[in-house]
């Protein structure tokens, strides 16, 4: 859970409102990380990333719909090219975004 109520969280919800003003290829996602967990024996060893999943908030909003347990590809952290696996996401976001938006053409 991302907190982007006007009162706490201003700074988020302004971050969103420049991604919703300045279309950028790589600016519009929301990046989750897929990590290794340290062997069993070794737990001092720190997490190793294997590979990210993106998902694209300006599509949310332009498709008016949620992301709801859709699986979407994981790329291998070494090589961006190679999908290695799927992640089953959901992201609730398209309220909020609708509200930035409308903020956005307030200003």
């Amino acid at each position: 859970v991302i907190h982007v109520d006007e009162a706490n969280n201003r700074a988020r919800r302004e971050y969103l409102k420049s991604m919703l003003l300045k279309p950028d290829l790589h600016n519009d996602r929301l990046q989750f990380t897929v990590v290794s967990d340290p062997p069993e024996h070794e737990q001092d060893l720190e997490c190793e990333d294997i590979g990210f999943a993106y998902v694209s908030l300006r599509k949310i909003l332009q498709k008016q719909r949620d992301i709801i347990e859709q699986d979407i590809n994981v790329f291998d952290s070494q090589d961006d090219s190679a999908v290695i696996g799927k992640l089953k996401v959901t992201v609730e976001a398209l309220h909020v975004l609708r509200s930035v938006y409308e903020e956005c053409k307030d200003d």
